[in-house]
């Protein structure tokens, strides 16, 4: 079976060839095309197993192939990896085949690659639909596709080499961005064991709660979920809560029965005049109705109970969603009421999951004044960052599957700057991929820890709009807690254990989220890249306690926000006044003040620029409120306009003297300086 050409391939070592079964050898299933297609195959390989299965109405032909020595170190690939052999099954790519995939990888999960597999196919365009499908759903396992006709007549080892780079080495696995669909890149110990854990509450009747920063891993975490679900032939329905707020609380319980409905009983037998089912709620009947058709669904479901995921629960929470009617009416009142109505007296029906950034929902002890039905009805479970041995496994499996390497030291360095963060984690590898695709290198490449920490800060930088996001709920729901943050990442553990106020749930969020770590009784923040950020954006928060250094502060703010305001008007004046802005900036000044030489100067200036830069201070405000109309759309406010710019103005010189600035007026010039740094400056 081994033939010259194959010599850089396959070691002496290596076994090629049909598998044997007490000395026969295994039968491959298939007709002769699959048969002949296989023996090639085998030509790189062990085949270990053959088997028919049907799956929703379709036969398939699954064979495990042991991948020589040499394949396994080039493309990364397992002990063992799936052939599928498919006759026209795959030409559109129905979802019952990749399905099929789904359960064949559940079934065999300790045997084969979980990422790689085969496919042989009877369409000769099997390449570009694979490609397509790729393009559509980045998350999906990397297929490399095979017609019949490419291999049956032989598969060299330079087409099948080809065929590997094009599907394997060309795709950015580090880049996928949406939540996981299946296990294929799902890491990380911890999450498994989240995953048996909500599960496990599910069998039992209780309700589970997971929360956690944006981009964290939540939804994939649902996803696995619901498959295990899915799997144990249970009954989940998933809710984004995004998609619903706008729905009243009966709506949305009426929803919840339609959905469930939708999913497992709109067939022939079934439909609502058959069920009885109500066609709609209202506020009077809703707890009632919501019940009676919880429970006819029950029956008609076997009596499984059901369970319920709402993910970004923010959305139809009190006080945090943005209709009005959940964020400050009794809508998640009256939602929650229902619900626990029903599973204290009928726990056997269904259970649910809430999912979201922070536990406020189940912590606020009222809502408008009474009392909130899911206060501290569960345990919060916050989703855990990767420790170093997660980052390590998941870096070096996903990279090996696109030929690259990593020095040992990398893996740590990303812990440092990203704190285990695997979305945060990935997104890097994935800059690091897509350099090394451009500059086009070989592969396997290895990436050397000198080059990572050469990019390290344009890395960081890159990823400023990440953190922005993964941040932003903090800053728009919980700005208690954001403000905490950016006080251990401004001025340290001391400053921060001094906000902290006895009962404060803040600190055990914060370090639940995993970015505040606590160690020899002081607190730090975990993910280096992220106070590095915070600092970065909120650099005049710094408390300084020098006062040449608060002096020299507030001088580089006034003279960044004056230069700002004067390029304002400059560039108001050329829109508006074109050649004539000169003249007009002239006419404007006159009477603004007793300064001749000041006047000459504006008059003699050679153009706009210099022009400008004869204006004093005060000047400009009085400029700009002659012509506020083209500026009211920028600073909205004409009274805070006025009166920060007066701040600013009266401590103009306390920079020029020897003079100190007390504590009150610093904290009073801040707030000036941050309103015109907010509309004026970018960073």
């Amino acid at each position: 079976m081994v033939t010259d050409n194959l010599t850089s391939i396959i070691s002496k070592n290596d076994t090629v060839g049909i598998a044997r079964i007490k000395g026969e050898p295994i039968i491959i299933k298939g007709n002769e095309k699959v048969y002949r297609a296989i023996r090639e195959i085998s030509k790189y390989g062990l085949v270990t197993f053959s088997k028919y299965c049907n799956f929703k109405s379709s036969e398939y032909i699954i064979h495990f192939l042991k991948p020589v020595n040499r394949l396994r170190q080039l493309y990364n690939l397992g002990d063992e990896v799936l052939i599928l052999c498919c006759n026209d099954n795959f030409k559109e790519f129905k979802s019952r085949t990749k399905d099929f995939l789904d359960v064949t990888f559940s079934e065999f999960r300790n045997r084969l690659d979980k990422i790689t597999c085969f496919l042989l196919d009877d369409c000769d365009d099997i390449t570009d639909r694979v490609k397509q499908d790729r393009i559509d759903n980045p998350d999906s396992r990397l297929i490399v596709p095979f017609s019949y006709s490419e291999i049956i007549n032989g598969l060299s080892e330079d087409f099948l080499q080809g065929r590997l780079r094009t599907f394997l080495y060309e795709r950015d696995l580090f880049g996928v961005a949406t939540p996981l669909q299946n296990d294929n890149m799902f890491f990380g110990k911890d999450r498994t064991d989240i995953i048996s854990e909500l599960y496990g509450k599910y069998m039992q009747g209780e309700h589970g709660g997971l929360f956690g920063l944006r981009k964290i891993g939540k939804t994939s975490i649902l996803n696995m979920l619901q498959q295990r679900v899915d799997q144990s032939n249970g009954i989940v329905i998933y809710f984004d809560c995004t998609k619903y707020h706008h729905l009243r609380w009966y709506g949305f319980l009426k929803q919840i029965i339609n959905e469930v409905y939708e999913k497992y009983l709109s067939y022939d037998e079934f439909d609502f005049e058959t069920l009885e089912l109500a066609a709609e709620y209202n506020e009077t009947e809703a707890n009632l109705l919501f019940e009676k058709d919880l429970k006819k669904l029950y029956k008609l479901l076997n009596n499984k109970r059901m369970l319920f995921i709402f993910d970004e629960i923010e959305q139809i929470s009190f006080t945090t969603s943005p209709s009005t009617h959940w964020k400050k009416e009794n809508d998640a009142l009256f939602f929650w009421q229902a619900m626990r109505s029903i599973f204290q007296s009928s726990s056997q029906l269904f259970s649910f999951v809430i999912t979201g950034v922070n536990p406020k929902c189940i912590e606020t002890s009222k809502i408008n004044e009474t009392d909130n039905p899911i206060f501290n009805i569960l345990t919060p479970i916050f989703v855990p960052l990767f420790e170093y041995e997660d980052v390590k496994a998941m870096v070096s499996n996903i990279g090996g599957h696109l030929g690259l390497s990593f020095d040992e030291e990398i893996y740590s360095k990303l812990v440092d700057d990203y704190g285990g963060h695997p979305f945060l984690t990935r997104q890097i590898c994935s800059k690091i991929n897509n350099e090394i695709l451009k500059e086009n290198y070989s592969r396997p490449y290895k990436v050397s820890k000198y080059i990572y920490d050469q990019r390290a800060e344009d890395y960081r930088t890159q990823m400023e709009a990440v953190f922005s996001q993964i941040l932003g709920v903090l800053k728009d729901y919980y700005p208690y807690e954001y403000e905490h943050l950016k006080t251990l990442a401004l001025d340290g553990s001391s400053s921060f254990k001094r906000k902290l106020v006895y009962g404060d749930s803040s600190i055990s969020h914060l370090l639940g989220y995993c970015l505040i770590k606590f160690v020899n009784n002081d607190y730090f923040i975990r993910i280096r890249s992220i106070g590095d950020y915070l600092i970065q954006q909120n650099k005049y928060d710094i408390t300084i306690t020098d006062e040449v250094e608060k002096i020299a502060q507030i001088a580089r703010r006034r003279t960044i926000i004056e230069t700002r305001l004067r390029e304002l008007i400059e560039n108001q004046y050329k829109i508006k006044y074109g050649k004539k802005a000169r003249e007009q900036l002239l006419n404007k000044t006159n009477g603004t003040t007793t300064d001749k030489t000041q006047e000459d100067k504006i008059k003699n200036a050679k153009d706009l620029k210099h022009a400008m830069q004869e204006l004093y201070f005060s000047q400009l405000k009085e400029l700009m409120l002659k012509d506020w109309k083209d500026y009211n759309n920028i600073f909205c406010d004409k009274v805070k306009f006025e009166q920060f710019f007066d701040t600013i103005n009266r401590f103009r010189k306390v920079d020029s003297h020897s003079n100190t600035i007390s504590d009150e007026d610093n904290a009073i010039l801040h707030i000036a300086f941050k309103y015109f740094e907010n509309i004026l400056l970018d960073d």
